[in-house]
């Protein structure tokens, strides 16, 4: 009788992109919490530069790393097993995000960038240290979502190469 849950020698593709699946995950388990913690320290920083007081974005950039630091524990599992990966069936939609997510990356970094500008022109108070630190936050907001973005197509782009190095580590 064949193990099912031993690793196929048959189509280890499968295999790497399930493992490519797993690093992802526990990738974004502790990185959601950077998605709130980096714009918070940019808005601390516009706070503190326009002589406010940086509270409110110090408080986001703590609840963002408190967030980090609970989706690293929760992703303990996982991130240290050595129990093989769920084979995964979907290379059409990982080829496709590694396709897009470059594209993705730049036109959601632009679209922000282009709100938060139509916001400081074109409305009465939009370069006015009260709302200064708002923007900050805005512009940098898609930045950490874009760098996990990229680093999760290079895990599925290079699924291959990791999963053989997981394998030799055995």
């Amino acid at each position: 009788m064949m193990d099912l849950t031993a690793p196929s020698t048959a189509d280890p593709r499968r295999y790497a992109l399930g493992y490519a699946h797993r690093r992802a995950r526990v990738f974004w388990f502790w990185w959601m919490g950077m998605v709130f913690a980096l714009p918070g320290i940019a808005q601390a920083a516009a706070l503190a530069a326009t002589g406010q007081n940086p509270e409110n974005g110090l408080v986001l950039a703590g609840l963002g790393l408190g967030i980090s630091g609970a989706g690293w524990l929760i992703a303990i599992g996982p991130r240290f097993t050595r129990k093989s990966p769920q084979p995964a069936d979907d290379v059409a939609r990982a080829e496709q995000y590694i396709r897009i997510i470059p594209g993705v990356a730049v036109a959601s970094v632009l679209a922000m960038f282009v709100i938060v500008a139509v916001l400081m022109f074109a409305t009465p108070r939009g370069t006015s240290p009260e709302v200064l630190p708002v923007l900050a936050f805005l512009a940098s907001f898609p930045i950490p979502v874009v760098v996990g973005m990229l680093y999760s197509r290079h895990l599925h782009r290079h699924r291959g190469r990791l999963y053989s190095a997981w394998l030799g580590r055995g």
